[in-house]
Protein backbone atom coordinates (compact mmCIF):
# COMPACT_ATOMS: atom_id res chain seq x y z
CA UNK A 1 0.00 0.00 0.00
CA UNK A 2 2.89 2.34 0.76
CA UNK A 3 4.33 1.70 -2.69
CA UNK A 4 0.96 2.33 -4.37
CA UNK A 5 0.55 5.52 -2.32
CA UNK A 6 3.98 6.78 -3.34
CA UNK A 7 3.34 6.01 -6.99
CA UNK A 8 0.01 7.88 -6.88
CA UNK A 9 1.72 10.72 -5.03
CA UNK A 10 4.42 11.04 -7.70
CA UNK A 11 1.91 10.77 -10.56
CA UNK A 12 -0.15 13.63 -9.09
CA UNK A 13 2.96 15.75 -8.50
CA UNK A 14 4.31 15.16 -12.00
CA UNK A 15 0.92 15.71 -13.58
CA UNK A 16 0.19 19.01 -11.86
CA UNK A 17 3.82 20.09 -12.33
CA UNK A 18 3.56 19.45 -16.07
CA UNK A 19 0.22 21.26 -16.15
CA UNK A 20 1.87 24.28 -14.53
CA UNK A 21 4.45 24.39 -17.30
CA UNK A 22 1.68 24.25 -19.89
CA UNK A 23 0.89 27.87 -19.00
CA UNK A 24 4.22 28.89 -20.48
CA UNK A 25 2.63 28.96 -23.90
CA UNK A 26 1.31 32.30 -22.53
CA UNK A 27 -2.27 31.66 -23.60
CA UNK A 28 -5.12 32.77 -21.36
CA UNK A 29 -6.61 29.53 -20.06
CA UNK A 30 -7.38 27.59 -16.89
CA UNK A 31 -7.49 29.68 -13.74
CA UNK A 32 -6.63 32.80 -15.75
CA UNK A 33 -10.07 32.68 -17.33
CA UNK A 34 -11.55 33.69 -13.97
CA UNK A 35 -9.22 36.64 -13.39
CA UNK A 36 -11.15 39.26 -15.34
CA UNK A 37 -9.26 42.50 -15.85
CA UNK A 38 -6.19 41.10 -14.08
CA UNK A 39 -5.09 39.37 -17.28
CA UNK A 40 -4.39 42.87 -18.66
CA UNK A 41 -2.07 43.65 -15.74
CA UNK A 42 1.48 42.83 -16.87
CA UNK A 43 2.81 42.85 -13.28
CA UNK A 44 0.26 40.23 -12.28
CA UNK A 45 0.92 38.11 -15.36
CA UNK A 46 4.67 38.26 -14.83
CA UNK A 47 4.29 37.15 -11.20
CA UNK A 48 1.81 34.45 -12.24
CA UNK A 49 4.14 32.91 -14.81
CA UNK A 50 7.05 33.07 -12.36
CA UNK A 51 4.88 31.37 -9.75
CA UNK A 52 3.74 28.49 -11.95
CA UNK A 53 7.32 27.97 -13.15
CA UNK A 54 8.74 27.82 -9.63
CA UNK A 55 5.84 25.80 -8.27
CA UNK A 56 5.89 23.32 -11.13
CA UNK A 57 9.62 22.79 -10.80
CA UNK A 58 9.39 22.35 -7.02
CA UNK A 59 6.58 19.80 -7.40
CA UNK A 60 8.47 17.71 -9.92
CA UNK A 61 11.93 17.87 -8.35
CA UNK A 62 10.69 17.42 -4.79
CA UNK A 63 8.67 14.31 -5.59
CA UNK A 64 11.85 12.31 -6.21
CA UNK A 65 13.26 13.11 -2.78
CA UNK A 66 10.85 10.82 -0.92
CA UNK A 67 12.55 7.56 -1.87
CA UNK A 68 15.30 6.59 0.64
CA UNK A 69 16.96 4.14 -1.75
CA UNK A 70 17.23 6.84 -4.42
CA UNK A 71 18.61 9.38 -1.91
CA UNK A 72 21.20 7.01 -0.49
CA UNK A 73 22.35 5.63 -3.83
CA UNK A 74 22.54 8.97 -5.62
CA UNK A 75 23.51 11.32 -2.81
CA UNK A 76 25.17 13.87 -5.08
CA UNK A 77 22.08 14.00 -7.31
CA UNK A 78 19.89 14.29 -4.23
CA UNK A 79 21.87 17.34 -3.09
CA UNK A 80 21.73 18.98 -6.51
CA UNK A 81 18.00 18.36 -6.81
CA UNK A 82 17.63 19.80 -3.33
CA UNK A 83 19.34 23.00 -4.42
CA UNK A 84 17.05 23.25 -7.45
CA UNK A 85 14.06 22.65 -5.18
CA UNK A 86 15.05 25.44 -2.78
CA UNK A 87 15.57 27.89 -5.64
CA UNK A 88 12.25 26.87 -7.20
CA UNK A 89 10.45 27.43 -3.88
CA UNK A 90 12.15 30.80 -3.48
CA UNK A 91 11.11 31.78 -7.00
CA UNK A 92 7.58 30.45 -6.59
CA UNK A 93 7.10 31.76 -3.07
CA UNK A 94 8.15 35.35 -3.70
CA UNK A 95 6.07 35.55 -6.88
CA UNK A 96 3.24 33.84 -4.98
CA UNK A 97 3.26 36.72 -2.51
CA UNK A 98 2.85 39.07 -5.44
CA UNK A 99 -0.15 37.35 -7.00
CA UNK A 100 -1.78 36.83 -3.58
CA UNK A 101 -2.29 40.57 -3.26
CA UNK A 102 -4.04 40.57 -6.64
CA UNK A 103 -6.55 37.83 -5.81
CA UNK A 104 -9.83 39.34 -6.96
CA UNK A 105 -11.87 37.05 -4.70
CA UNK A 106 -11.33 39.43 -1.77
CA UNK A 107 -9.31 39.60 1.45
CA UNK A 108 -10.17 36.07 2.61
CA UNK A 109 -8.46 34.58 -0.44
CA UNK A 110 -5.69 37.17 -0.36
CA UNK A 111 -4.78 36.41 3.26
CA UNK A 112 -4.97 32.65 2.67
CA UNK A 113 -2.61 32.71 -0.29
CA UNK A 114 -0.31 35.25 1.38
CA UNK A 115 0.13 32.98 4.39
CA UNK A 116 0.64 30.01 2.09
CA UNK A 117 3.51 31.82 0.36
CA UNK A 118 5.04 32.95 3.67
CA UNK A 119 4.89 29.46 5.21
CA UNK A 120 6.30 28.01 1.98
CA UNK A 121 9.29 30.34 2.10
CA UNK A 122 9.72 29.91 5.86
CA UNK A 123 9.67 26.10 5.93
CA UNK A 124 11.98 25.85 2.92
CA UNK A 125 14.42 28.32 4.50
CA UNK A 126 14.44 26.29 7.72
CA UNK A 127 15.15 23.11 5.75
CA UNK A 128 18.02 24.83 3.95
CA UNK A 129 19.58 26.37 7.06
CA UNK A 130 19.39 23.09 8.97
CA UNK A 131 21.17 21.10 6.29
CA UNK A 132 23.84 23.80 6.12
CA UNK A 133 24.34 23.21 9.85
CA UNK A 134 24.42 19.42 9.31
CA UNK A 135 21.19 18.93 11.27
CA UNK A 136 20.01 16.14 8.99
CA UNK A 137 16.93 15.04 10.94
CA UNK A 138 15.70 18.61 11.39
CA UNK A 139 16.35 19.19 7.68
CA UNK A 140 14.17 16.21 6.79
CA UNK A 141 11.35 17.41 9.03
CA UNK A 142 11.34 20.94 7.65
CA UNK A 143 11.59 19.65 4.10
CA UNK A 144 8.51 17.50 4.70
CA UNK A 145 6.65 20.62 5.84
CA UNK A 146 7.92 22.55 2.82
CA UNK A 147 6.76 19.91 0.36
CA UNK A 148 3.40 19.59 2.11
CA UNK A 149 2.89 23.24 1.20
CA UNK A 150 4.30 22.75 -2.29
CA UNK A 151 1.70 20.00 -2.69
CA UNK A 152 -0.99 22.65 -2.17
CA UNK A 153 -0.88 23.05 -5.95
CA UNK A 154 -2.18 19.49 -6.25
CA UNK A 155 -4.69 19.87 -3.40
CA UNK A 156 -6.12 23.03 -4.96
CA UNK A 157 -6.74 21.33 -8.28
CA UNK A 158 -8.36 18.34 -6.60
CA UNK A 159 -10.53 20.36 -4.24
CA UNK A 160 -11.73 23.24 -6.41
CA UNK A 161 -13.76 21.04 -8.81
CA UNK A 162 -15.35 19.32 -5.79
CA UNK A 163 -16.49 22.66 -4.36
CA UNK A 164 -17.81 23.81 -7.74
CA UNK A 165 -19.44 20.60 -8.96
CA UNK A 166 -20.50 18.61 -5.91
CA UNK A 167 -20.95 21.36 -3.33
CA UNK A 168 -22.38 23.61 -6.08
CA UNK A 169 -20.60 26.68 -4.74
CA UNK A 170 -20.03 29.73 -6.88
CA UNK A 171 -16.43 30.29 -7.98
CA UNK A 172 -15.73 33.17 -5.58
CA UNK A 173 -16.89 31.22 -2.51
CA UNK A 174 -15.07 28.07 -3.62
CA UNK A 175 -11.86 30.00 -4.26
CA UNK A 176 -11.99 31.66 -0.85
CA UNK A 177 -12.30 28.27 0.80
CA UNK A 178 -9.61 26.59 -1.28
CA UNK A 179 -7.18 29.44 -0.52
CA UNK A 180 -6.99 27.88 2.95
CA UNK A 181 -8.02 24.25 2.49
CA UNK A 182 -5.37 23.55 -0.16
CA UNK A 183 -2.50 23.97 2.32
CA UNK A 184 -3.57 24.15 5.99
CA UNK A 185 -4.74 20.48 6.18
CA UNK A 186 -1.56 19.42 4.35
CA UNK A 187 0.60 21.19 6.92
CA UNK A 188 -1.40 19.86 9.89
CA UNK A 189 -1.27 16.31 8.52
CA UNK A 190 2.48 16.32 7.93
CA UNK A 191 3.03 17.87 11.37
CA UNK A 192 1.03 15.02 12.92
CA UNK A 193 3.11 12.50 10.94
CA UNK A 194 6.37 14.14 12.04
CA UNK A 195 5.36 14.15 15.70
CA UNK A 196 4.39 10.46 15.46
CA UNK A 197 7.97 9.60 14.57
CA UNK A 198 10.18 7.95 17.17
CA UNK A 199 12.24 11.02 17.99
CA UNK A 200 11.15 14.20 16.18
CA UNK A 201 13.61 17.04 16.66
CA UNK A 202 11.39 19.96 15.68
CA UNK A 203 7.83 21.13 16.21
CA UNK A 204 6.24 23.77 14.01
CA UNK A 205 3.86 24.93 16.73
CA UNK A 206 6.59 25.17 19.39
CA UNK A 207 8.81 27.05 16.95
CA UNK A 208 6.09 29.54 16.12
CA UNK A 209 5.11 29.96 19.77
CA UNK A 210 8.70 30.67 20.79
CA UNK A 211 9.13 33.11 17.90
CA UNK A 212 5.97 34.93 18.99
CA UNK A 213 7.17 35.18 22.60
CA UNK A 214 10.56 36.50 21.53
Amino acid sequence: MKTIGKILFVILALGVGAYAFSFLDFKIKGILLNKGELIKNMIYLGAFYAHVTGGGMALIVGSFQFFPTFRNKYLSLHRNLGKIYVLACLFGGISGLGIAFFANEGPIAQIGFTLLALFWLFTTAQAYFNIRQKNIQAHKEWMLRSYAITFAAVSLRLQLPLYLIFAELDFTTAYRIVAWSCWVPNLLLIEWIIQKQVAPTTSLFTFLANAKVE
